[in-house]
């Protein structure tokens, strides 16, 4: 075995959205039939057209970690509405979510110009209770990749490798490969990761690790490759947040 490999899957979504198309109990349940470990619990913020509601994600920090023997972490996958760096939860939320996406969706926001998509991805770079930067490859929002890359590193975010976005986003290929040799040059990390919108594509993330693998880029970087390196990412990040918080 060459370590390219998951042992959870960080991006994944649920019937909370219409557009999705299982439950959360269903998603555990692929998960565990897969051997998988955890699983990132991701929803849609409520800019997106059935996005779910912002009162979803507040009420998420009831929930226990451990559902069927699966550790789950709460997060979103939040909206960026503005190249200032605008997102579609409060900040009071997303200081006690696990893990949080920010990705480009034309929902909430118009592309911009190279320029514009790049300083955005920035802003969200610098945003303290932003986690991992979503589907950065979408070529429709192109940015300066090495920019972004070198901001990764700074404020200690994460890059995704979206297996979806190979097939529905024109061009993520090699904008994603660009992204990946850049990852590692910087030493950035990066999560592999399927964007699921149904219980059966959890955990189909091959097309990513592929594309990694190819490219030479350090298994032991894929920080969903262990339940160890991610909870430890995690726990980190989940104590930045909230002493940012309560510093405001």
């Amino acid at each position: 075995m060459d370590g390219y490999r998951i042992a959870g899957d960080m991006h994944t979504h649920t019937s909370v959205s219409q557009h999705a198309y299982s439950t959360i109990a269903e998603n555990i349940e692929y998960t565990k039939r897969q051997g998988l470990e955890f699983l990132g619990w991701t929803d849609h913020g409520p800019e997106m057209m059935d996005g779910a509601i912002a009162h979803h994600f507040l009420c998420m920090n009831s929930l226990p970690m451990m559902m069927e023997g699966i550790r789950v972490f709460k997060g979103a996958e939040v909206n960026i509405k503005s190249f200032g760096g605008r997102v579609d939860l409060p900040d009071s939320t997303l200081s006690f979510m696990e893990w949080v996406i920010a990705s480009y969706h034309v929902e909430a926001i118009d592309p911009g110009t190279k320029e514009e998509n790049t300083e955005g991805w920035l802003n969200i770079i610098r945003n303290p209770f932003i986690d991992c930067i979503g589907h950065p490859g979408n070529m429709a929002y192109d940015c300066d990749h090495e920019t972004v890359v070198k901001a990764l590193k700074e404020y200690g975010k994460v890059l995704e490798v979206n297996s979806n976005s190979f097939a529905i986003r024109k061009g993520s290929t090699e904008s994603c490969s660009d992204l990946i040799r850049l990852c590692k040059k910087y030493d950035v990390p990066v999560v592999a990761t399927s964007d699921a919108h149904i219980m059966y594509r959890v955990g189909d993330v091959q097309e990513s690790l592929n594309l990694l693998r190819e490219l030479e880029y350090p298994a032991e970087r894929i920080l969903n490759s262990s339940r160890k390196s991610i909870e430890y990412f995690i726990e980190t990040r989940s104590m930045e947040k909230r002493e940012h918080y309560l510093s405001l």
